[in-house]
């Protein structure tokens, strides 16, 4: 069995991201009499009530991503910040300090990007993969720029990670534009991100002092969470949407993570503060109503065209994580 590094993210997570696809094409759940939908200037609240709900779904693995031998690939850890889905149902996992590691439909590898190198297709730190349009973007903290590959996968230049991008803690692109999360320490060492919409001029979309801003993109869309509040909120460019809430104890329940998928659907990772083992995921449908929560999971990586889940899963015979492909049917 191979092993390849993946060195962890110091980048804002989303970590994400995880999916309610087809789920046997069935329809969405029922509407949850107990939820308060109310409209403010136009933002849509959307609050579900505080009670769990147990999901009965049914996850089937398929199997995991693995080498052109079939045998699974081992990863030191994964976050979803490092894992792409295309079109074609492909997936493109960074893979350590040196490559990208692209798996087919099938799930084997079938093709691996970049090297050791400083110049373009290079890699020395890569920490965020992502596309913008036809390209794949890899931002590389090492080289201090965006490592590039074009539609047939062959380098392009690198784009230096000047301006915004210079002082930006993570930033993802969308169609006529890009988010930014800014961050500064102050003098009194508070630490201060701030998610933004293209450029640092106008007002900030959320500011948040001491705490870090969770989110992830997905298309033109983003959603960002601000301690201490079970409010989730999501953004279309620099317009806020909707606001996803649950009236549940913030002393008792951390948002940890936050993924939102391809189909529209909101995964909630939170946990009690000080036990690790108390992870629960939240599920909210694309109209932002809770739909119920998973025991004991974390977000998705990943959404294939398909409706396959990526998710993360430790290894039974020894360290390390693969990423397996999974069918759920409620």
């Amino acid at each position: 069995m191979r092993m390849r590094s993946l060195n962890r993210s110091s980048v804002l997570v989303a970590v994400v991201i995880g999916t309610m696809v087809p789920l046997g094409c069935r329809t969405a759940e029922p509407a949850d009499p107990t939820v308060v939908r109310a409209d403010s200037a136009g933002v849509r609240l959307i609050t579900s009530g505080p009670e769990d709900r147990a999901l009965a779904w049914t996850f089937t693995e398929i199997g995991p991503l693995s080498d052109a031998d079939g045998n699974p690939w081992v990863f030191d850890a994964v976050s979803p910040v490092r894992v792409l889905t295309d079109r074609g149902g492909r997936t493109y996992v960074i893979g350590g300090d040196t490559a990208v590691l692209r798996f087919g439909r099938d799930g084997r590898l079938d093709r691996v990007l970049g090297a050791a190198a400083r110049g373009p297709g290079g890699f020395l730190r890569p920490v965020r993969i992502a596309a913008q349009a036809d390209t794949l973007v890899v931002t590389d903290l090492g080289k201090g720029a965006l490592v590039r590959f074009g539609p047939t996968l062959d380098p392009v230049e690198d784009r230096p990670l000047d301006g915004a991008l210079a002082t930006a803690e993570w930033h993802a692109y969308r169609a006529g534009g890009l988010w930014l999360v800014q961050g500064s320490g102050g003098e009194e060492r508070v630490h201060r991100s701030v998610l933004r919409a293209d450029t640092l001029s106008g007002a900030p979309l959320l500011e948040a002092e001491d705490a870090t801003i969770v989110a992830h993109a997905e298309g033109p869309r983003v959603v960002a969470h601000r301690p201490s509040t079970y409010e989730v909120r999501l953004f279309e460019g620099p317009r806020l949407l909707a606001m996803v809430r649950r009236p549940v104890d913030p002393a008792a329940v951390a948002i940890t993570r936050l993924a939102l998928q391809k189909d529209g659907t909101l995964w909630v990772e939170r946990t009690v503060p000080g036990v690790v083992e108390a992870r629960r995921l939240d599920v909210f449908g694309p109209d932002g109503v809770y739909v119920g929560t998973l025991e004991g999971r974390g977000v998705p990586v990943g959404l294939l065209p398909n409706g396959e889940v990526l998710f993360v899963r430790a290894r039974a015979d020894g360290p390390g994580v693969v990423i397996v492909r999974t069918n759920i049917r409620r």
